[in-house]
């Protein structure tokens, strides 16, 4: 399936600036991410954002959540379920803007797996996958490159108990420790490969986002995605040089 190249607006990018930018270079999607200033400026009143997006209609908009100590997977019940809260809250936000995905994670800002509970993970994210369902938007859980989400046995059994849709992020699974010990983010793309909406694409987390210089490494990655359903291919990166390389690269896939 040929994807839509998004360009990657991060909570420390301007929606706005992201639109204009978007528009002066010809992309059709953005991929916007909500942080906890931003959740609560749109609790207060959200007519700025939604105005903003229908100016720009023929621009799609997807939703990822990036949101510092927001944790359904929490040992402890009441963070959890409190994080699950915030996360229907995001749903309702998504809906009322015309959206139709939104990426949340697991595990994100855990310090060490003792603060994740399996049985809360499969429980809330269940609900949240219900929930979604309810108002018209797909969850889609992401893979990281430590911790649970990170491991593929763990992420796969997580997706297919609670029915979650994937974002996968290709630089993490090319720099976690399961790719070092040999199951390469090709191999962890081939198992998910169903479940598939979104692609995040750059090449490696070391620690920051590594824009690929060629395509030797995440080439075949991106050939294997275009036989699935992922149709939205977000270009993760904030240097703008370092995008449109990207996106130069993908362009030849695509032709």
């Amino acid at each position: 399936m040929k994807p839509k190249i998004a360009v990657c607006a991060k909570p420390m990018n301007l929606l706005g600036e992201t639109m204009n930018y978007a528009t002066k270079n010809n992309y059709s999607a953005i991929d916007w991410s909500f942080d906890l200033k931003g959740l609560s400026l749109l609790r207060k009143d959200g007519r700025d954002f939604s105005n903003l997006i229908r100016e720009k209609d023929g621009i799609e908009v997807r939703y990822h959540c990036f949101m510092d100590g927001i944790e359904l997977a929490h040992v402890n019940s009441n963070v959890a379920d409190d994080s699950l809260d915030v996360f229907k809250f995001c749903v309702d936000k998504v809906q009322e803007f015309g959206g139709c995905y939104m990426t949340i994670h697991i595990g994100l800002w855990s310090k060490n797996l003792e603060e994740i509970s399996w049985n809360n993970a499969v429980k809330n994210l269940s609900k949240l996958v219900d929930y979604g369902e309810t108002k018209g938007v797909v969850i889609c859980l992401e893979n990281l490159k430590k911790g649970l989400t990170s491991d593929p046995g763990l992420f796969q059994k997580l997706i297919e108990f609670t029915g979650a849709k994937v974002t996968l992020d290709l630089g993490h699974a090319n720099s976690s420790l399961h790719a070092k010990n040999g199951f390469i983010g090709l191999d962890f793309l081939k198992l998910m490969a169903p479940h598939i909406i979104n692609a995040h694409v750059y090449e490696r987390e070391e620690p920051h986002h590594i824009f690929p210089q060629d395509l030797n490494l995440i080439g075949p990655m991106l050939e294997h995605l275009l036989e699935t359903s992922c149709d939205w291919w977000v270009i993760e990166l904030s240097d703008k040089q370092e995008v449109e390389h990207t996106r130069s690269l993908l362009k030849t896939l695509l032709i």
